[in-house]
C-alpha cells in the first residue's frame, strides 16, 4: 500500500505541473483568439488560432511603427496624452513602468541585493535595489530596495541606508526564479 501512495504522489508531482501549463497555455490561447477572433468568426471566417496570430502581428506591428521616426513621434504623442491625464496618468504610468521593467531594454531590477532583518543581523533579506538614491523623501544615502514576496509578484519597497545595503553577483533572472519559488529553483 505505501509502494501504491509514493507511485500515486510521484504522479501528482510529475502531472500536476504539465497539467497546469498546458491548462495555462490554453487558457491564454483562448482568451487571446477569442479577443480579435469574434470579428472573424462575424465575417464567416472560423479558423482556431487566427485570432492570436492576428493579435501577435499586430503587435509586432506596432513594434515596427513605434521605431520608425515619423509614427515614433505619434506614439510620444499618445504617450504625452495619457502621462497629462489626472487618474489615467497614475495607472498608465505604473503599467509602462512595470512592462519596461519585466520586459523592457532598462533594467528595473539590475542590482541584487541582501539586507539584515532588523534586529537580527544572521538572517538575510534578498531583494533587487530599484533606486540609487531616495532625496525627494529627504533621505540623503539611502537607497530603495524592492522586496519580493514569494509565490506571487507583490512585495514592498524599502529605503535604507546605503551601507546596510550589500550588493551581490547574482543574474537578476535567477534571484527572481529563486524568491518566486520560494528558494525551490533559481538556485544554479
Amino acid at each position: 500500500m505505501k509502494k501504491l501512495i509514493s507511485y500515486f504522489i510521484q504522479g501528482i508531482l510529475t502531472f500536476l505541473p504539465i497539467a497546469l501549463t498546458v491548462y495555462i497555455v490554453v487558457a491564454v490561447f483562448k482568451i487571446t483568439d477569442g479577443i480579435i477572433g469574434k470579428y472573424f468568426i462575424a465575417w464567416g471566417i472560423d479558423i482556431p488560432g487566427l485570432g492570436l496570430l492576428t493579435s501577435l502581428i499586430l503587435i509586432t506591428l506596432v513594434g515596427v511603427l513605434s521605431s520608425w521616426f515619423l509614427s515614433r513621434k505619434i506614439f510620444v504623442f499618445i504617450d504625452r496624452i495619457f502621462g497629462n491625464m489626472p487618474l489615467v496618468k497614475m495607472v498608465y504610468s505604473i503599467i509602462k513602468d512595470t512592462v519596461n521593467a519585466l520586459l523592457g531594454k532598462k533594467d528595473y531590477f539590475g542590482k541584487v541585493a541582501l539586507i539584515n532583518l532588523p534586529g537580527d543581523d544572521q538572517i538575510k533579506i534578498l531583494g533587487f535595489v530599484t533606486a540609487e538614491e531616495a532625496e525627494c523623501f529627504g533621505l540623503k544615502d539611502y537607497v530603495a530596495v524592492y522586496i519580493m514576496q514569494s509565490m506571487q509578484w507583490a512585495g514592498f519597497t524599502v529605503l535604507i541606508p546605503k551601507e546596510r545595503v550589500e550588493l551581490i553577483d547574482v543574474k537578476t533572472e535567477q534571484a527572481l526564479q529563486f524568491i518566486v519559488s520560494a528558494g525551490i529553483t533559481g538556485k544554479d
